[in-house]
């Protein structure tokens, strides 16, 4: 504790006062304050002793000090003014509290905040970093998943052309040498006669085989007469090889799409009645087409043992998923389209939504 007059000069001096500040009661009585306040502070304590007389009763603030020895000291001070007998303001009194460890206590947790602040920010530049890179990668991937579906469209059209038109050609010329015997069977002997009957049963049953594959490539209805007639066909194909009733709900006058829309669609009815007939257990699936507002709405729904709940979760997650329903997902993405799943112990329903006027054309 220590007093002053109202010019700043110390008139008591205690022993706290000499063992925080190093000057004696001697030493320290009769001299300005300004021995233990830091240049750059003096204007600071100048305002204070205005306000002092001004009749601030009062006043509380944290500050920097300077002992004997030269130590720089962070101390909170109380002032409270000093009255005579008449009320009048003659002096201060002081109270002084040293908090320089606390201060350095501050100053070390301030400078660690600092660091984790600098190292947060460092390590949040650097995830945006590779978020960029991630998401530049994904629209790598995205364009190589889109050009590799592309691919295999071609791939799958030409590879159909192949089969129908060479494998086609050559078993059509069979049969036609076939047809030839078949008139001079009578010449033969009855273990020739009926290896000729198999083989031209056999060649028959080849080029059934052959057409319908070179179809399920890539049916050539869908090029011809749009995808109503495509998936008609590929219903009536798929019913009878699998047993299961198709009802199909379709617009009669339903506009042609883009090539790229029309095979997305007819792959995802393709994909769904594949997996109706491997896994659902149902005897019956329905297949509904709308269009309107600009896109096209498409539902496939089965009467099945329908999907475990954790199985739709990973389903309708975006990469975690079987390679048919990831190829159907990217498809309609590729397109601006979206796939969902729903499932319960009555079947499941995939529906699918491709906006119409964001389709690209593929070259033919």
């Amino acid at each position: 504790m220590l007093s002053k007059d109202l010019d700043g000069i110390i008139m008591s001096w205690n022993r706290g006062a000499h063992r925080l500040f190093g000057w004696s009661v001697e030493e320290a009585i009769g001299r300005p304050v300004t021995i233990m306040v830091p240049a750059e502070l003096h204007e600071e304590e100048a305002s204070i002793l205005e306000r002092l007389r001004e009749g601030a009763h009062v006043v509380g603030y944290e500050t920097v000090r300077v002992s004997k020895t030269g130590q720089r000291l962070h101390v909170s001070l109380t002032l409270a003014p000093v009255e005579d007998s008449s009320g009048r303001i003659v002096g201060v009194s002081t109270v002084g509290r040293d908090i320089t460890e606390r201060k350095r206590t501050e100053a070390k947790l301030q400078s660690a905040h600092d660091n984790l602040e600098q190292r947060v920010l460092e390590r949040t530049t650097e995830l945006h970093r590779k978020n960029e890179e991630l998401v530049k990668q994904e629209g790598v991937v995205r364009e190589l998943s889109g050009r590799l579906l592309q691919m295999q469209d071609e791939e799958r059209r030409r590879f159909a052309r192949e089969l129908h038109d060479s494998v086609g050609q050559l078993l059509a010329a069979i049969s036609m040498n076939i047809s030839r015997l078949l008139q001079e069977k009578d010449k033969l002997g009855e273990p020739a006669r009926t290896c000729l009957d198999e083989n031209a049963n056999l060649v028959d049953q080849v080029s059934k085989e052959i057409r319908t594959i070179s179809h399920l490539l890539h049916p050539p209805l869908l090029d011809e007469a749009g995808l109503e007639s495509a998936i008609r066909w590929y219903i009536e194909g798929f019913a009878e090889r699998s047993q299961i009733r198709v009802h199909l709900d379709m617009p009669a006058d339903f506009d042609r799409l883009s090539s790229d829309q029309e095979i997305a669609v007819f792959r995802v009815v393709q994909e769904c009645l594949t997996n109706i007939h491997r896994h659902s257990e149902s005897a019956r699936a329905i297949i509904r087409i709308t269009r309107g507002n600009g896109q096209v709405h498409l539902e496939v729904r089965d009467e099945g043992k329908g999907i475990p709940p954790d199985q739709q979760v990973a389903l309708n997650s975006y990469g975690a998923m079987g390679v048919g329903f990831r190829g159907m997902r990217e498809r309609l993405r590729q397109l601006g389209g979206s796939l969902k799943i729903q499932s319960n112990e009555e079947g499941t329903i995939v529906s699918a939504t491709l906006p119409v006027g964001s389709a690209k054309k593929t070259t033919q």
